[in-house]
């Protein structure tokens, strides 16, 4: 298995699930002092250029990270650019899946939680309209998913 170096996540709007699962794993790559490059995005631009959701911040810091972005949307350049992209649900997953113009295209796409050990191809719920209870469980659903995608790409 060649070691990957850029990975993208995907999401509705790019201010929940996909920059966290940006700074999970960013962090914990940091952790094993893997370099990579990591980016996330959104399939709608309801938030465009928007920070990440305060509520997943807050549950972003009380597990000692910072979330970095600015709400951004998928582009079809994409696929040339990452390694490996993964959505967080099999909606997102099929729409993403739609833009591939090229066989190859379809090979780097993955659920998010696909590798996930306890979690496998489970989509990752939008704690959006959860109330804080949903974020912290999202939160450790991301946290395992990544820790998969490192024991997959990095064994």
């Amino acid at each position: 298995m060649s070691k990957l170096n850029s990975f993208l996540f995907v999401c509705a709007g790019n201010i929940c699930r996909s920059p966290s699962l940006k700074g999970i794993l960013e962090h914990q790559l940091q952790q094993k002092r893997i370099l990579a490059h990591i980016e996330s995005c959104g399939l709608y631009a309801s938030f465009l250029g928007s920070p990440p959701d305060q509520r997943m911040q807050e549950v972003a810091k009380a597990h000692g990270l910072k979330l970095e972005n600015r709400a951004k949307l998928f582009e079809a350049s994409f696929f040339d650019e990452f390694d490996a992209i993964f959505c967080v649900t099999e909606e997102i997953l099929e729409a993403v899946a739609a833009r591939a113009h090229q066989k190859e295209f379809l090979d780097k796409l993955y659920l998010a939680t696909h590798f996930s050990k306890n979690h496998r191809d489970q989509d990752i719920p939008d704690p959006y309209y959860g109330g804080a209870k949903g974020f912290e469980s999202v939160w450790s659903l991301m946290e395992e998913a990544c820790e998969g995608i490192i024991a997959h790409f990095y064994p």
